[in-house]
């Protein structure tokens, strides 16, 4: 029995196509996430419902054996993970945004509010103004609209949510993809089947 980590919203729903484009029915399994764990013995599978900032954590100490979770989650935490596939479906991308298309000039400093401050660090090391990163745990379109902030850096899909309140997306930063994680030791165990999920996941174009 295989114990997977399904990430609760926007990359539960590519996460299910990908593991059913993989071989697996995920009978009574929907896009709701209410059901926080779910044996499924047809699939062989044991089903956990997490949060994306969690999810990782199950993972690397082999609570769950793999699943699935955003690029954006992973480059903020120091774990210890196999990433052998990034699903196809359900990308977006980090985005600068603000309140007029102006990066800001050579030398100066503003705030930039994000729910990523690595990123965001990064992201300021190789530009020529510099940022007080200005971390929040959600709402973020709200900083450069309120003016807590000048700039924030989060993930934009469509940009409706910018739009609606007055806000555009200055630049795009980095894609954003949904990633199959694996712990290590688990992979040495269940070898076989995580490979074969991985082949039929390729072969319908479900990881790229």
């Amino acid at each position: 029995m295989i114990r997977l980590a399904l990430p609760k919203g926007r990359n539960l729903t590519p996460a299910l196509a990908a593991l059913r484009a993989a071989g697996l029915g995920l009978a009574g399994v929907d896009d709701s996430g209410r059901s926080l764990r779910m044996a499924l013995p047809e699939d062989g599978v044991e089903m956990l419902s997490l949060k994306d900032w969690d999810l990782p954590l199950y993972v690397e100490h082999g609570v769950a054996d793999c699943g699935i979770v955003g690029s954006d989650v992973l480059d903020e935490i120091d774990g210890d993970l196999l990433v052998p596939a990034r699903l196809a479906a359900g990308r977006c991308r980090f985005a600068l945004i603000g309140r007029s298309r102006e990066l800001p000039a050579a030398g100066s400093q503003v705030r930039l509010a994000t729910k990523y401050p690595l990123t965001a660090r990064r992201l300021v090391e190789g530009r020529p103004w510099g940022a007080e990163i200005v971390r929040l745990s959600g709402s973020v379109e709200l900083a450069p609209a309120l003016r807590l902030a000048e700039l924030a850096l989060d993930l934009v899909q469509t940009g409706r949510t910018l739009a609606d309140n007055g806000l555009v997306e200055i630049e795009a930063v980095a894609e954003v993809a949904p990633c199959l994680v694996v712990n290590r030791a688990s992979f040495q165990r269940h070898r076989g089947r995580i490979n074969a999920w991985l082949d039929r996941m390729e072969a319908a174009g479900a990881v790229a």
